[in-house]
């Protein structure tokens, strides 16, 4: 049978996200941990919820090219 992936909570996709971010050397983990606070401050006070990798790129941390090569290995790029 195929992997069904239609029923994976959200927030495995994030701790995924920065874990291969992390293993690639893309990233620290602080890093990672500053953006998902960002991201949790945003969803607490009501803002627009961004994507984990949109708020790593908007603080320069990384490239939209390595964005796009995350994904893409998560099978969502």
């Amino acid at each position: 049978m195929g992997k069904d992936d239609t029923n994976i909570n959200p927030v495995f996709e994030y701790v995924r996200f920065g874990s291969i971010s992390y293993h690639r050397g893309y990233l620290t983990k602080d890093q990672i941990q500053q953006a998902l606070a960002e991201q949790l401050e945003d969803n607490v006070s009501g803002r627009p919820h961004r994507l984990l990798g949109t708020i790593l790129r908007e603080r320069g941390w990384l490239s939209e090219e390595q964005e796009k090569s995350i994904l893409d290995e998560m099978g969502v790029g």
